[in-house]
């Protein structure tokens, strides 16, 4: 038998080979873990590399050439460095904890679980609300907290871990709906029995 026959059989067909984010989550999951949302990094972290480089196009032609090579250069860094970012930031949800790895120089890997996380946030700047991206910072106990810049589905990752909460504390987001609202007698009925208290 050939090299290329042994290859052959030993890679079944139709499998695929993992990509650099699936390998990592399968090293940082433990048994019976799975993954319930990943996050989708938008394009939009490229935005402002984009802009340098259009400036420095219009500095090379029109106004001052130097300044122009000099635009374009800090651009192509700043695409490279939004590339290698989005290589490496990862931010998902499996059924029992929060996982997310990010920065360049300090690469920092972080898991909360469930329980230990106070709420899930995002801030949006005015490119976000065009473009449909999000900032998502997770706020754990005490003062720790990660954000996770550039995330497309950004809602989805709140809704989860907001269905999470309420499913803990034995509500139902779709119940939520059918809650009666206090009528006026009621409302009445308890300022006299705080009267009474006094």
């Amino acid at each position: 038998m050939t090299a290329a026959e042994e290859k052959t059989t030993k890679t079944p067909v139709g499998t695929r080979q993992l990509s650099f984010q699936d390998q990592e989550l399968k090293r940082m999951m433990v048994s019976g873990e799975d993954v319930v949302l990943r996050a989708k990094l938008h394009n939009a972290i490229y935005w402002k590399s984009l802009a340098v480089i259009i400036m420095g196009l219009i500095f090379l032609f029109f106004v001052a050439r130097p300044l122009g090579y000099l635009l374009l250069t800090v651009g192509a860094i700043m695409v490279a460095l939004a590339m290698i970012t989005k290589h490496y930031l990862l931010l998902a949800i499996t059924n029992k904890r929060v996982l997310a790895r990010y920065g360049l120089l300090q690469m920092d890997v972080v898991d909360i679980r469930f329980s230990k996380i106070e709420s899930i946030d995002l801030e949006r700047m005015l490119p976000g609300h065009l473009f449909g991206y999000a900032s998502v910072v997770v706020m754990g106990t005490g003062q720790r907290f990660i954000r996770i810049p550039y995330i497309a589905n950004a809602e989805a990752f709140r809704r989860y871990h907001n269905e999470i909460t309420l499913v803990r504390e034995g509500i139902h987001e779709d119940d939520l709906g059918d809650l009666p609202e206090p009528s006026v007698e009621g409302k009445g009925a308890k300022k006299k029995a705080a009267r009474r208290g006094k």
